[in-house]
C-alpha cells in the first residue's frame, strides 16, 4: 500500500489534519514509547513527527517551537502483535498492508526500525495528544505547548510519564 494511503484509516482525528495542509508520511519517525492497552486490544505510540505542521497554532509558533509529537493510537489490534527490541527513541517507518480478510476487516501494521520492530493487524487508529516543543531543549523535559486545552490544563507543560493512564490510555 502507498505510504500517503494511510489517512483513510484514520478516525477522530480532525485536530491532527487541520495542522497540515498536506498530512506526512510515517517515515522517519522517532519513537518514544509503545503503549499497549490493558483494557483492550490498542497499542499507542508516542512519535516525533519530523515535519512540524504547516498550520501550527500562533502560541507553538510565538514561542519558538520546531518540533512535533503526537500518539498514534491503533483499535481493534489482533491478537498476532510480534515486538522485537526497545522503542528507545530510535527511528523507525509505519507501513500498512493491504486489508486482512477476517470479519473485522483489519490493516496490516508495521513499524520498523533498526533494532526495533513491530508488527499487528487493527481496525483504525487516531491521532491525539499533540504538543510541540523547542529542539533546543531535551525531548523528555522540553517545556511543552498541548493543543488540546484539557491537556495544557491538566499537565501544565510537562509531558507526562509514560504511566500517566489519563494521557496514554
Amino acid at each position: 500500500m502507498p505510504a500517503d494511503a494511510w489517512p483513510q484509516f484514520l478516525v477522530h482525528s480532525e485536530r491532527f489534519t487541520a495542522l497540515y495542509t498536506e498530512l506526512p508520511a510515517l517515515e522517519c519517525l522517532v519513537l518514544r514509547s509503545v503503549h499497549l492497552s490493558p483494557y483492550g486490544p490498542g497499542v499507542t505510540l508516542r512519535v516525533e513527527i519530523p515535519r512540524f505542521p504547516d498550520l501550527a497554532p500562533p502560541d507553538w509558533t510565538e514561542a519558538g517551537c520546531d518540533r512535533f509529537e503526537a500518539q498514534i493510537e491503533f483499535f481493534a489490534c489482533g491478537e498476532d502483535l510480534r515486538m522485537r527490541g526497545v522503542p528507545d527513541s530510535t527511528v523507525v517507518d509505519i507501513e500498512f498492508g493491504p486489508r486482512v480478510p477476517t470479519p473485522e476487516r483489519r490493516i496490516g501494521v508495521a513499524v520498523n526500525g533498526p533494532e526495533f520492530s513491530l508488527a499487528f493487524t487493527a481496525h483504525a487508529l487516531r491521532v491525539g495528544h499533540l504538543n510541540a516543543y523547542r529542539s533546543n531543549e531535551a525531548p523528555y523535559t522540553a517545556r511543552r505547548w498541548f493543543e488540546s486545552r484539557l491537556d495544557q490544563h491538566r499537565h501544565q507543560g510537562v509531558l507526562p510519564p509514560t504511566t500517566a493512564k489519563a494521557f496514554y490510555e
